[in-house]
């Protein structure tokens, strides 16, 4: 949603999106920790998958492809650990049929596109996904 500025104008897009690629990045980055202390995290990776598969199979917005890039740079590699052969075959649907869907509707989209569209390269090239910077 986007939010109002003091002078009662809509905060812009980018602004939009650093806030909402902020909020996916802690939610992926809660999902993916395991338990500890004997504590369980009250948001295991299930969560995460749930997310990932309802994102998938809605129409996408303009934002879409950079909220999926955002999560899976963070929560992917324990995706791809504990989903394995499945999350290869969501990665598969992503590149061939999701972002083929994504309407380029703004330049946040564009974008979006060309950053998911390079880490599915860069997982395919690599058959793994990189860990994150303090991961």
């Amino acid at each position: 949603k986007y939010q109002w500025s003091d002078n009662g104008d809509i905060k812009s897009e980018g602004i939009y999106a650093e806030r909402m690629t902020g909020m996916h990045a802690l939610f992926a980055a809660i999902v993916q920790m395991p338990d500890i202390g004997g504590q369980p995290n009250p948001f295991p990776v299930h969560h995460g998958w749930t997310w990932l598969v309802r994102i998938i199979n809605m129409p996408p917005w303009a934002i879409s492809p950079l909220l999926v890039q955002t999560f899976l740079s963070v929560a992917g590699p324990t995706m791809l650990g504990v989903y394995g052969r499945q999350m290869d075959k969501l990665i598969s649907v992503l590149a061939t049929t999701w972002i083929a869907s994504v309407v380029n509707l703004s330049p946040l989209t564009v974008a979006g596109k060309s950053n998911l569209t390079t880490f599915i390269d860069e997982y395919r090239s690599l058959g793994n996904i990189r860990k994150c910077k303090g991961h």
